[in-house]
Order: structure tokens, then sequence, then C-alpha cells
């Protein structure tokens, strides 16, 4: 993606895995060594449709559940160099609807994501870093004071998610 354009389309997510959920499961780890080299779109594309990806247009439906189907999720990316095969560093909006990338802010960040996270430099080191966002009035206009509850359960959902797409 040109610095210009503000939205990348992704590649089309694969719905059939090579390795079983149990396989996956049994294999998940926390990773704090990556791999030198970029990370293919392609995967990108599947960990964030694995995070919040439609799994049925006509329901709407996505790949985790949300109370009331309200959605307070909100996905972003940060590149770092070299991050991502084909896409410049910067901070980018997941679009589930398009399940597309626009750009949010040009430029490598990771040194102020390390900071924020109280300076972890696994952060710092990784290719790619998903921050998940909620937007708590999404759901509190129904749930009221429940809906923290729920929307964290939410974030939870995702974060698994991602952690067995990767596996896969």
């Amino acid at each position: 993606m040109a610095a210009h354009q503000p939205e990348s389309r992704l590649p089309t997510p694969k719905k059939k895995g090579d390795v079983s959920l149990e396989e996956a499961i049994a294999k998940r780890r926390s990773v704090r060594r990556y791999a030198p080299e970029p990370l293919p779109l392609s995967c990108l594309s599947q960990i964030l449709w694995a995070a919040q990806g439609i799994t049925d247009q006509a329901m709407q439906l996505r790949a985790v559940p949300s109370a009331g189907g309200l959605f307070p999720l909100e996905t972003y990316v940060i590149v770092g160099i070299n991050g991502v095969e084909g896409l410049p560093e910067g901070v980018y909006h997941y679009n589930v609807d398009r399940h597309s990338l626009e750009c949010q802010k040009m430029g490598d960040l990771k040194a102020e994501l390390a900071r924020a996270a109280l300076h972890q430099q696994f952060v710092y080191r990784a290719a790619i870093d998903i921050v998940i966002c909620a937007v708590y009035e999404r759901t509190a206009w129904k749930y009221g004071r429940r809906a923290e509850r729920y929307v964290h359960m939410e974030a939870g959902h995702a974060g698994q998610n991602i952690c067995l797409q990767q596996q896969r």
C-alpha cells in the first residue's frame, strides 16, 4: 500500500485449515522470539479475520460472540519496519465490513507502543502488534453496568482466536 492510499484490501481468508482445533490448542504457546522475515499479508489477513472477521455475511455474524450482537471491539495493527510484506510501517485499523486495513498514521510507532506497554521489548521487536480497543457505549446502552464484563469477555474471545490462528 502506498502512503497516499487510505485503504488496503486484505487477501480472502481461508475457512478451512490444515491443523485441527485440538492440534492448535495443544501447540498454543506465547512466543517472545520472532522470525526475521516479514509476515506475509495473507497471514495477517487470517489473524484479523479470526479476531473479528465476518463468518456469515447475510446474518452479519463474526468470528467471536458479542453480547447482543453489538460488536464493541475495534482492532488495530501496528506494523514495524519490514513487518508485513508489501505494507509500509504504520498504524492500521481493521475494517471488518470490507476486510481491509485503513491507514491511520504512517511511520514506525513500535517504540512508542513499547513504552506505553511498560517498556516491554518483545512489543518493540515483533513484526506487528495487534491492539484490541473497545467502545463500551455500544454495549452499555443495552446492558448497563454489565457491559464492561461482556466487553472484556469478547476481547478474550478475540485474543484466544488470534492465538489459535497463529498455531495453524
